[in-house]
């Protein structure tokens, strides 16, 4: 079954048992986390009421939503979490923090929650992605480990000069299975991969502090994963590469100005997705009963103005392959 049917079956049940229970004037509490109160006037949060709107769900009507914002302090994330059960919310949707996802799940294990993650089974948030055993459910953005590999891939085939490669990551993940994948890509590569492992609590200073050792220790490009501080961090961490002329991949295609190379999912199908499945979960589907979605539908965007600043000539067999060249 295609991707399009899978998600429009999704909106279809959501739909009809949405308005089986507004007729039953029935009004549902949604609680949405994320890592700044901003980021909720900014895709995809903004789209969430929409998207819920056209599975049955209208805020002010039959749903209340409220929003909470952990500010990206680990400090932080158990107090708010503390609260969001307080509310009594009907649902949990959380966005990409292992960490904080584990918080809550910690403070509830009977409010069902939908989240989006990289590997949750890694990060030891659920054992099977088939039917989660716990109350999580959600969408993995992290199409598997070898990922690490496959940005590593596309880099080099963008800077084949390239022999000392950053790897910029939380500490925990560069400690963990990702940062493992890439130390063995780069064995495989014959590159040596330089780890810049940040603290969740890293801010813009920190940020500043690890593009100098990058160039102390003559980096010539750098991979950056999504996954937090990074996330929220990446204007600057885009704007220092350019700073220092690191030709980089990424996880982000919202600053697309900024970006050299960027391979992900395609984020607005599958956040689109994650919406459907917290509808699923308002209706009263269990979680386990909600099978966790895996990215496998990527997107390679190549920015050729960055290139060019950069004086870097990406080959042409590259550019074919891209699904977006901006220029």
């Amino acid at each position: 079954m295609r991707r399009r049917d899978v998600l429009a079956g999704f909106l279809a049940t959501t739909a009809a048992s949405a308005l089986q229970a507004a007729e039953q004037n029935m009004v549902h509490r949604l609680a949405v986390c994320s890592s700044s109160m901003e980021s909720f006037s900014t895709p995809p949060l903004v789209w969430l009421p929409d998207w819920l709107r056209q599975a049955g769900f209208a805020e002010g009507k039959n749903l209340i939503i409220d929003r909470y914002a952990t500010e990206g302090r680990a400090e932080r994330y158990a107090e708010v979490a503390r609260k969001i059960v307080q509310g009594k919310p009907d649902v949990i949707a959380l966005g990409f923090d292992h960490q904080f996802i584990l918080e809550v799940a910690n403070e509830t294990s009977t409010i069902p929650i939908v989240a989006t993650f990289g590997d949750p089974v890694a990060a030891g948030i659920i054992k099977n992605m088939a039917r989660p055993e716990r109350n999580i459910t959600g969408v993995s953005l992290d199409a598997g480990i070898e990922m690490q590999g496959k940005h590593l891939e596309i880099l080099r085939q963008a800077v084949p000069s390239a022999s000392r490669i950053a790897y910029l990551s939380n500490r925990a993940e560069w400690e963990g299975a990702w940062g493992q994948a890439v130390r063995d890509a780069g064995q495989r590569s014959r590159v040596s991969i330089v780890g810049m492992p940040m603290e969740r609590s890293a801010g813009d200073e920190e940020y500043r502090q690890a593009f100098e050792a990058m160039a102390h220790q003559s980096v010539d490009a750098l991979m950056a994963n999504g996954l937090p501080p990074n996330f929220e961090h990446r204007g600057i961490i885009l704007e220092l590469a350019l700073k220092y002329r690191l030709p980089s991949i990424t996880w982000w295609t919202d600053l697309g100005e900024q970006i050299f190379l960027a391979y992900t999912p395609d984020y607005p199908y599958y956040f689109h997705l994650w919406a459907a499945e917290v509808g699923q979960a308002l209706n009263g589907v269990a979680p386990a009963d909600i099978p966790i979605q895996q990215a496998t539908k990527l997107m390679l965007t190549i920015n050729l103005k960055t290139a060019n600043a950069l004086g870097i000539d990406v080959p042409a067999t590259l550019i074919l392959r891209a699904d977006k060249v901006i220029e």
